[in-house]
């Protein structure tokens, strides 16, 4: 990842994230509180000398955000979403709109940081794969990649729908204050 980011917002994302990264990344939006709500990775990586695709390359990490995203992944609407794919013919194609973009975005970074050309395998799985990472653009597979992608660059159907229930973060949210189950600490 290009921009830098400070020692303090790079621990907090770790704490968010609660794992180290395997690959560089940045805080692309932010919480109402100014915590990070959203990191952007590098789609490439090099692990043991061997370069890498990572086409899940946004990470939501507000924990309220997490919470409630995961709390409508138990009310089914993952199998909603899916259902709605296969039925609704706009819904559908702003879907595989939005997932072009960010296939597009993907590429664009993985062709700054991969050093020559980026390899057919490499731009295959970048290309190929919706923003959870799966090879089914008529499926989902993690509500919390659809709203970090509407979050970061808008356009997905998803994660619009996703964020007009659990709304946006505000600053009385406290977002870097929750642990992970959600509460406060």
């Amino acid at each position: 990842m290009n921009s830098e980011i400070s020692n303090s917002d790079y621990q907090l994302a770790v704490q968010l994230l609660g794992r180290d990264p395997r690959t560089p990344f940045a805080v692309k939006t932010r919480c109402g509180d100014g915590s990070p709500q959203v990191l952007i990775a590098d789609p490439v990586f090099l692990e043991d000398g061997i370069w890498k695709p990572f086409p899940a390359f946004l990470w939501l990490v507000c924990p309220r955000l997490k919470l409630l995203v995961a709390e409508l992944e138990q009310q089914g609407y993952i199998r909603k979403y899916s259902q709605q794919l296969e039925t609704d013919e706009d819904f559908r194609q702003r879907f595989l709109s939005s997932q072009t973009q960010i296939s597009a975005i993907r590429i664009e970074m993985a062709e700054k940081i991969y050093p020559g050309e980026l390899p057919e395998h490499i731009r295959e799985i970048l290309t190929e794969t919706t923003i959870a990472g799966s090879r089914d653009f008529r499926g989902v597979k993690c509500l919390h990649s659809h709203l970090a992608h509407e979050l970061a660059f808008a356009g997905n159907p998803i994660g619009e729908d996703v964020i007009s229930i659990v709304g946006h973060c505000s600053k009385a949210d406290n977002c870097s204050h929750l642990n992970k189950g959600g509460n406060l600490e």
